[in-house]
């Protein structure tokens, strides 16, 4: 019978023999190489098996439960001891299948590459049965809460809770009763994301066009007001807080519209605007946050991020220009960069412009139709549009792994532009009502001062 993951005892033998010989072949003294595909020209670590460790071990759990019955306390050891081997099994035969294909491109359009440092190969073992090790207890934990009694007694009581709703709001109401104001209706929620429940035509929040269009002026004037207060903090003060506003979302969602008309809304002297192509030779020279970190705001200053470090893990992973084990990677470096900016005073403001693929058409054919947009139209645009649903998958992943509670993502339904306009002006303000910036205190005695200018 074969084992969890699909492979079948013999073959897994024949991997470890294979390894045997590698180590065999190497030099006296040397570190072992990572082992090699089996002689029937397999790789190791298929996916599903990959995603069962990785993601939760609950066959693991299930398989080493044994006799003690589901709950027991003596169950638990035994559950985290076999996750624990096979995690270890995984994590190595996934690296020993990422470096023969990184060294010998196990495909037509993937390029070879140089010859990795057995020390990063190590290195990513470690990582990876870390990570591992680090989702099974936290699965196991899930499991043990679901089995006992209390938890299943709750578990009606909190099932869909973690999901996206896309009837939040519904368009049909305005949020001034709302607990934590208009930036709740629109945050995501800690847990599994589903982007299809997000109904792409809702205004969450808005009962209509003309009365969230009469808000504007006063949403503006707030901005302005409070944009000035950040600033002056900053300058006339020791103040670390400035805002980081990034924009995500698919080709035609907005996020140049959004720079137009929200952002125009802002005093140029304190904000940043970047928008982030394809990396320069310079930049690829450079890990993926090098430039980045380049391009974000100093105290006091807004920073607007017309698409940002998420293409690292968005459009690498769907066109593959990094390995799965890399992008892998990338959303913990994410992470802590982000937990470093809010730990230096930033607050972000993370926005997924969310449209509909037959929104994007009518976009797409409207810029063929006027010849004063022709400019805008992008023949790519329609290859990525073939790889809808890969860019779905790759949102939803970065969605889940990226939303913290001090960094946490805001799901923008964006079919209508004035109401993507209207949303992140919003949020915006909220962001700056929540630092409260302050007027600082001049450094003179404002009475002497104003005796020294009356008598010139």
């Amino acid at each position: 019978m074969a084992k969890p993951g699909g492979k079948a005892g013999g073959e897994r033998k024949g991997k470890r023999a294979d390894r045997e010989k590698d180590k065999a072949r190497a030099k006296p003294g040397g570190k072992q190489k990572p082992g090699r595909p089996g002689k029937n020209g397999e790789r190791a670590g298929g996916g599903g098996v990959v995603l069962a460790v990785l993601a939760g071990t609950k066959a693991a759990g299930s398989k080493t439960g044994g006799s003690k019955g589901r709950g027991s306390k003596a169950a638990k050891p035994k559950r985290l001891k076999g996750a624990q081997r096979l995690v270890e099994q995984v994590a190595q035969e996934i690296v020993a299948a990422e470096y023969d294909r990184a060294v010998n491109g196990s495909a037509a359009h993937e390029a070879p590459v140089q010859e990795l440092a057995q020390e990063s190969v190590e290195l990513e073992v470690a990582e990876l049965v870390a990570a591992g090790l680090e989702a099974a207890q936290a699965e196991i934990a899930v499991q043990e809460r679901q089995e006992s009694p209390e938890g299943q007694a709750g578990t009606a009581r909190e099932s869909g809770g973690a999901a996206v709703d896309g009837e939040v709001g519904g368009g049909d109401e305005d949020d001034e009763g709302t607990a934590g104001g208009f930036s709740e209706l629109l945050r995501l929620a800690g847990g599994p994301v589903d982007l299809a429940a997000v109904n792409t035509a809702l205004t969450p929040g808005v009962f209509s066009r003309e009365k969230a269009e009469a808000q504007l002026p006063k949403l503006a004037a707030r901005l302005d007001e409070l944009q000035e207060r950040l600033f002056a903090a900053a300058r006339g003060g020791d103040s670390r807080r400035r805002v980081l506003l990034v924009l995500q979302g698919m080709d035609t969602s907005g996020k140049g519209g959004t720079v137009r008309h929200v952002v125009g809304q802002l005093d140029p002297n304190g904000i940043r605007v970047t928008a982030f192509k394809a990396p320069t030779e310079e930049e690829r020279a450079h890990d993926f946050l090098w430039r980045i970190r380049n391009a974000l705001p100093a105290a006091g200053e807004i920073g607007i991020f017309d698409r940002s470090h998420y293409e690292d893990v968005l459009i690498a992973r769907v066109r593959k220009l990094a390995l799965p084990m890399v992008i892998g990677k990338r959303y913990q470096l994410i992470n802590r960069f982000e937990q470093s900016l809010v730990a230096d005073g930033a607050v972000l403001v993370k926005c997924f412009l969310h449209i509909s693929p037959q929104e994007q058409s009518k976009r797409l054919l409207a810029r063929l139709d006027d010849p004063r947009k022709l400019w805008k139209y992008n023949p790519g645009d329609v290859d990525e549009r073939a790889l809808w649903p890969e860019y779905q998958e790759a949102y939803r992943i970065a969605l889940e792994k990226c939303s913290a509670e001090d960094a946490p993502w805001y799901v923008i339904p964006a079919d209508h532009k004035w109401y993507r306009n209207y949303a992140i002006t919003r949020l915006l303000v909220e962001a700056l009502e929540r630092i409260d910036p302050v007027y600082p205190q001049g450094g003179f005695d404002v009475e002497v001062e104003r005796k020294r200018l009356l008598a010139v």
